[in-house]
């Protein structure tokens, strides 16, 4: 399976969710979670029992939940990771407030990406554990949203599922709010960028995908470009789409847009050379991946890619702007160097960093209200700079804000290569809910974007 996709919207005050998990992953948990455990977003009721349990003199214990066996363990355990290098890190410095951050290596749980274990080992760590918070949680199946969110247990992770807003406790890690559908002002820009005239845009026929790429469909539209062809329902994983390369060869288009996962990305950009269509521009929502442009580089050049955290490449690109991601690439390459330019490790990361920044603000008297309560006021958390900010404070539990800020990147012989960046950053912002224009225009950098 392939890394995190970008396509998911979340309110982040300003930036769309990076953290969209793998699009295959997506759909394999939906498939996991309607069928073996019942597709619900009911919203879970309050309870404030064992406010201070795992806090002691020197030390607070939490766990993890995420899946690391299953069909899918590539996609999400690496969360552990990025959680782990910061809060070694931390510890290094003396803790919080005189306290160290426990995570043993027993509380992190495996859900195996079943939903019915999800809620087991949700239990396990509040009841058998007694842990304070979870932080590290990353799974297609998180149905143990309700029962942390009911015993008000902070929680932190990766957000790919409406689950992220059963309650006011549970913090995703670019905001808890999940729309999969909402159009993009992004692709537009693109294709303005690559004066593309006629636009083709393919999808899985999976609601995640084939909703990110109504989207696109929306926003291309809205400004003026031809969709000269489109197919949202091709069977995942993609096998042959040789019919849809001689759509797309037919319909004049110069420009494809893709919300399938990276291996049918892969697949697409083989047949699109073997028909010659070496000409095309590509947008890939799901692709940034390192291990795969070192396999796949030729296939890849010239491939854009949208994602919502200063890129990777971003510390070289551009010297001394971003102090936040040249923090973890050092602790990561330090303690777990395999994983980390891995975007799930990053959202572990960010998870840590958020609680952690909470409990700095509460000082010595740690209890989960207060912590939560804390945390909710917060309206401009960028974990160090590294994604745009979000504000807990509006909206960043059940709605969708703008502006959006977000960075692309290219596929320049081995390399990502961030392009398109305003006043010498990475990131690009544009205006949501779209402007009555039809050109598509970015604004100025909005507040919480460093560089």
């Amino acid at each position: 399976m392939s890394t995190p996709f970008r396509y998911a919207r979340a309110n982040k005050g300003s930036r769309r969710v990076f953290s969209r998990t793998a699009i295959g992953a997506v759909l394999a948990g939906i498939v996991l979670t309607c069928t073996l455990g019942g597709c619900s977003n009911a919203k879970a009721t309050s309870s404030t029992g064992g406010n201070s349990n795992g806090v002691t003199s020197s030390q607070i214990l939490v766990g993890a939940l995420n899946s690391q066996s299953g069909p899918l363990p590539a996609d999400f355990a690496p969360i552990i990771y990025g959680v782990k290098a910061y809060f070694n890190m931390v510890n290094a410095h003396g803790g919080v407030n005189g306290r160290k951050i426990v995570l043993p290596g027993n509380l992190n749980l495996d859900d195996a990406s079943s939903p019915s274990q999800d809620v087991d080992q949700a239990r396990a760590l509040v009841d058998q554990y007694h842990v304070f918070a979870v932080v590290g949680v990353a799974t297609p199946s998180f149905s143990g949203a309700s029962y942390l969110a009911q015993h008000d247990i902070p929680t932190f992770g990766y957000p790919i599922e409406t689950q992220w807003t059963d309650g006011p406790s549970l913090f995703g890690t670019t905001g808890s709010y999940v729309d999969f559908a909402s159009p993009q002002p992004e692709a537009a820009f693109l294709a303005s960028q690559v004066h593309a005239k006629n636009v083709a845009v393919l999808a899985y026929n999976i609601n995640q995908s084939s909703q990110a790429c109504q989207g696109i469909v929306s926003s291309i539209k809205q400004f003026g470009f031809n969709v000269a062809y489109e197919d949202l329902s091709i069977p995942a994983p993609a096998g042959d789409l040789s019919s849809d390369i001689t759509h797309i060869r037919d319909s004049g288009a110069t420009f494809v847009a893709s919300c399938m996962d990276i291996d049918g990305n892969i697949r697409l950009a083989q047949q699109l050379q073997q028909a010659g269509l070496t000409g095309i521009t590509q947008y890939w929502l799901d692709g940034y991946d390192q291990s795969y442009l070192k396999s796949y580089s030729s296939l890849m050049q010239g491939v854009y890619f949208l994602i919502g955290h200063v890129p990777f490449e971003a510390v070289s690109a551009y010297p001394g702007k971003y102090p936040g991601m040249a923090t973890y690439l050092a602790e990561m390459n330090k303690f777990y160097p395999k994983y980390a330019y891995s975007e799930v490790a990053l959202n572990g990361w960010i998870a840590a960093d958020q609680f952690v920044t909470g409990l700095r603000s509460i000082g010595r008297d740690v209890t989960r209200t207060r912590l939560v309560g804390a945390i909710n006021k917060e309206t401009n958390f960028t974990a160090q700079g590294i994604i745009p900010a979000v504000n807990w404070v509006s909206g960043g539990h059940n709605a969708t804000q703008g502006p959006l800020c977000d960075a692309f990147v290219q596929v320049q012989g081995d390399r990502f290569v961030p392009v398109f960046g305003t006043d010498g950053t990475a990131f690009t912002c544009f205006n949501y809910p779209y402007p009555n224009v039809t050109t598509p225009t970015t604004i100025p950098l909005q507040p919480g974007i460093i560089g």
